[in-house]
This record gives C-alpha cells, sequence and structure tokens, in this order.
C-alpha cells in the first residue's frame, strides 16, 4: 500500500495497523475513509472535536450516518473527497469543529485531505489536521510559541455579552469604539467592563488583558466570527 501523509514524503504500508497504531499516538486529528466514503477508522482526537460520544464506533459509517455537526454539510466533505480520489492530490482543507456541548467551542482546522493509493488505484482517502493558529506580535515580543485559534465563550465567568466586551478590550479597544462595533452605549460596555473586573478581581484593562494572556482567553474569538459549518477546500 502506498500513500502520501503530506506533501514532501510518500510513506509504504503492508497493512492499515502500522499507520492506525501512529494515528493513535499522533497529537493531531487523523482519519481513513474507503473509496465509498465510509469511515475505516478515525483516532480519539477527531472523535472528540467532533462532539461525538467518547468511544463512538464510527467505522462502516457515512459523513451523513454520524451524530456530528458536519453531518449537515456531507455532500460537500464527499465532493472534495471525491476529487481528491479521482485527482490523486492532496487537497488543503480548511474545516470547522464544534464541540464542548453547551459550551459550542468552534475550533477551526486546517487539514490536508490525501488519497489512500494500493496498486496505483485510489481507495479512500486519509485526513490529517492541525489546529489553525496564530501568532501576533505579542507572540513574537514574548518570545512565544504560535497558539491555536478557537471561537466561543472560553469561559463560565463571563456571559457570551461579557465576552464579547472583553474580546475588543483585548484588542486594545476604548469604550467607545466597543461600543461602535457591539451598537451599545458607551455606558454600557463600561458596565460590563465593571462587572468583569469584578468577577477576575482586577481593576483595570491592562489587568484585564494580562489575566486573558495568562489564562489563553487571548487566543479565543466570539463565535459568530466564523461559519460553524465551514469546510473549505483550499485550491487553487
Amino acid at each position: 500500500m502506498n500513500f502520501s501523509i503530506d506533501n514532501d514524503s510518500d510513506v509504504r504500508q503492508n497493512t492499515f495497523g502500522t499507520l492506525i497504531s501512529y494515528m493513535k499516538s499522533s497529537n493531531e486529528l487523523w482519519y481513513i475513509k474507503d473509496h465509498e466514503h465510509r469511515f475505516i477508522y478515525a483516532n480519539e482526537l477527531d472523535i472528540y472535536y467532533s462532539g461525538l460520544p467518547k468511544g463512538y464506533n464510527i467505522e462502516g459509517k457515512l459523513d451523513n450516518e454520524c451524530p456530528a455537526p458536519w453531518s449537515e454539510i456531507a455532500d460537500v466533505i464527499q465532493a472534495n473527497d471525491k476529487n481528491v480520489m479521482d485527482s490523486q492530490k492532496t487537497i488543503p482543507t480548511l474545516m470547522t469543529f464544534v464541540y464542548g456541548g453547551s459550551k459550542k467551542i468552534i475550533q477551526p482546522f486546517l487539514a490536508d485531505i490525501t488519497p489512500l493509493i494500493e496498486n496505483g488505484k485510489s481507495v479512500g482517502v486519509v485526513g490529517r489536521a492541525k489546529k489553525l493558529e496564530i501568532f501576533s506580535m505579542y507572540h513574537h515580543e514574548q518570545g512565544r510559541s504560535p497558539a491555536s485559534l478557537s471561537f466561543g465563550n472560553p469561559s463560565d465567568l463571563f456571559t457570551d455579552r461579557e465576552f464579547d466586551v472583553v474580546f475588543y478590550a483585548i484588542q486594545s479597544l476604548s469604550a467607545k469604539d466597543i461600543a461602535r462595533r457591539l451598537a451599545i452605549s458607551p455606558n454600557t460596555v463600561k458596565k460590563y467592563l465593571l462587572s468583569v473586573y469584578e468577577k477576575i478581581g482586577v481593576s483595570a484593562v491592562s489587568q484585564l488583558i494580562e489575566y486573558c494572556r495568562c489564562h489563553g482567553y487571548d487566543n479565543y474569538a466570539p463565535s459568530r466570527f466564523i461559519s460553524t459549518h465551514s469546510y473549505i477546500p483550499l485550491t487553487s
């Protein structure tokens, strides 16, 4: 069996066993489908970020048969898989997953959908995905590595509206600018900020920003900035 897992290398395996063993221990999201678009395997990270129950048996199921948000766009996913198999070329794809139960955290991934080839014929696809990362001037100045970007409210401390205000405050926007973005009054913005200050024990925006950076909240954005059903092949 001969298949590619990235743009620069070929991996040759005689069975799925060795490949699946690698996927199980990987810190990336992996799955395998056959030529009929049925899942052969998905690692625990794929199950988790898909919002599926722990231990869910995905083997043999089509995309639209799984109780996951992406089942609603199964036709788009399968069309891309078919394109990968027909062209026998890897297609990079932007994918978003909704997980976290009632919190509904949205996590974007950048994936490579790669043809699974046996004896020169496409017999399925292999999906490999990494979290979409951000690298800001703050990361550079502080010597921090790129961080994964997620969408949603990262803490039960804040209401969704409070986090909208916190998000813009982290970007160093003034109360007036935040009010304009959220279509509320500057006084309402200040009330939200005072409520947040009281909850986390700070008294100024600078302290709020430092608190959020220490807890990783600066790696989150409100979910309204991204579609919950994005699956976008990045082809030229």
